[in-house]
């Protein structure tokens, strides 16, 4: 004869079984999220470029004369570095040229007078690059950078 009773254990050893949440798995999914969402994050904020307008240096002062300076050029079509009608790829290959500018300027100048390395880009430069060029002028020891604007009426017509 057959019972129709669902298998199950013996009468008088029943469990009280509770279910519980399991959390080690749920734990993964969220570090592998997490993990994602910061990776596409700071990818994405380096592609984008804020739309920042610069205000007018309606305060600014001439250089006073005398210092030194050496001046970098990002060249605005191709975006080489341009020092003294040389052309560079990047700016690590620039940090022996500043070295030598630096310790001559400091050698040929009066007291109080500083070595200055300004940086000439156009408004399209990516940060990168200039960033570059400042690394390079921070490894060579130079820490007076400036950037140089041009208010020619030519290029503010946009």
């Amino acid at each position: 004869m057959q019972s129709d009773a669902l298998p199950g254990p013996p009468a008088g050893l029943e469990e009280s079984v509770e279910m519980e949440f399991q959390v080690a798995p749920m734990v993964d999914v969220l570090l592998v999220l997490l993990l994602f969402f910061m990776a596409t994050t700071t990818t994405e904020v380096i592609t984008q470029t804020a739309n920042l307008e610069l205000p007018k240096a309606t305060d600014s002062q001439k250089k006073e004369e005398g210092a030194g300076k050496l001046i970098i050029n990002v060249e605005r079509l191709n975006f080489k570095i341009k020092v003294n009608d040389r052309y560079y790829d990047d700016a690590d290959s620039i940090i022996p040229l500043i070295k030598s500018a630096a310790q001559n300027a400091v050698a040929g100048s009066a007291p109080g007078k500083g070595f200055r390395v300004i940086i000439r880009a156009d408004k399209d430069t990516a940060y990168e690059r200039v960033s570059g060029i400042m690394k390079a002028c921070a490894q060579a020891g130079v820490l007076d950078v400036i950037f140089a604007a041009d208010e020619s009426p030519d290029k503010n017509t946009k």
